[in-house]
């Protein structure tokens, strides 16, 4: 019997990274930095910025570490600064968000091309791998990009509705609630189970609050491992929000306890981030809420009590943070659960 080929040889497994390279880039890298300039006629200082930004490492510049996609991504970034669409700072900075976001997106695709190899039993079969790529990558790719344009649509629709209606009804001109909602005691839960439940734990977490935060028109801005932060338009919608969180994302063990805080104010949104002080005080708030509650600033406060909503809003003691002296919040709670 011929014995099969050795999964141990090195060599076939630089074979396979070389055939998904060329899959992933459209052909094998074959030139330098330096012909890289010279083809696109930026400066390697101008590249070595913006490829630090997009968080690739450092190429030598005596490797051929380059490929034709490489090159068109440079030439297209060039071409948005010709235009004025960017200047050089935005530009790094796009390259920053897009490096950040899609960075963290890749990790998750291969682990899940590696979970798919690993549970099909051919991890050691640098052929496996390259099937894997070829069969999922294609497809996640449109999906990505299908994603990308819904949300797109969804957002460009907003701002087109804010600049029609500036005046419109919400949270009134460019203020927004922002809030956090946090796993109680999550270092403390994570010690005591195993990777599995935390990883069952966890994705159960971002699903709950992924689909109770878009129902009602809200936004996850990012999710921090234990914590979300999320934005909403209407103060409505926001406290509904923080009722459904408590209502349905503890489990039915008593493990999963979250603590909401709330603040309404001015944001400055930049690159699908938002900041200013109404994010930090709503970070403050909820490390200084009760496992259960939620817990809201003044501004917020007062445009609920301008509301029909059937409330409960009782004053807390006035609370001395880091950064904030003077913060006076209150405890929000619907009627029918006290």
């Amino acid at each position: 019997m011929t014995p099969g080929p050795d999964a141990t040889d090195p060599q076939r497994w630089a074979r396979a990274q070389e055939r998904i390279e060329d899959l992933l880039l459209g052909g094998p890298r074959t030139m330098t930095r330096g012909e890289v300039h010279e083809r696109t006629g930026l400066s390697p200082e101008h590249t070595a910025r913006l490829w630090s930004a997009l968080g690739f490492p450092t190429t030598p510049d005596d490797l051929r570490g380059f490929a034709e996609a490489d090159l068109e991504a440079l030439e297209l970034s060039g071409r948005l600064l010709d235009t004025d669409t960017f200047d050089a700072a935005e530009e790094l900075a796009v390259a920053r968000a897009l490096g950040q976001g899609l960075g963290r997106l890749a990790e998750w695709q291969a682990n899940l091309v590696r979970r798919t190899i690993v549970d099909a039993g051919r991890a050691d079969d640098p052929d496996a791998v390259v099937a894997a790529v070829e069969t999922l990558v294609p497809t996640l790719e449109r999906l990505q990009s299908y994603v990308w344009r819904r949300h797109l649509a969804v957002t460009a629709g907003r701002i087109l509705s804010g600049l029609a209606d500036p005046d419109g009804e919400g949270a009134g001109g460019n203020r927004t609630v922002v809030g956090f909602a946090d796993i109680v005691g999550f270092t403390r839960l994570s010690r005591q189970i195993d990777e599995t439940e935390l990883r069952s734990l966890l994705e159960r977490f971002e699903t709950v609050c992924t689909e109770i935060v878009a129902r009602r028109r809200g936004r996850i801005v990012k999710t921090l491992g234990d914590e979300i932060l999320f934005v909403c338009e209407r103060v409505e919608d926001a406290v509904d929000i923080a009722f459904r969180l408590h209502e349905q994302v503890p489990d039915d063990d008593g493990q999963v306890t979250l603590r909401v805080g709330m603040a309404l104010g001015e944001v400055l949104p930049r690159y699908g981030d938002v900041y200013g002080p109404v994010v930090n005080i709503a970070a403050r708030l909820t490390s200084e809420a009760r496992p259960g509650s939620v817990l809201v600033d003044e501004d917020l406060t007062e445009a609920l009590r301008a509301t029909d909503l059937d409330l409960e809003i009782r004053a807390v003691p006035q609370l001395a943070v880091r950064g904030y002296r003077h913060l006076r919040p209150h405890v929000v709670r619907e009627r029918s659960s006290s």
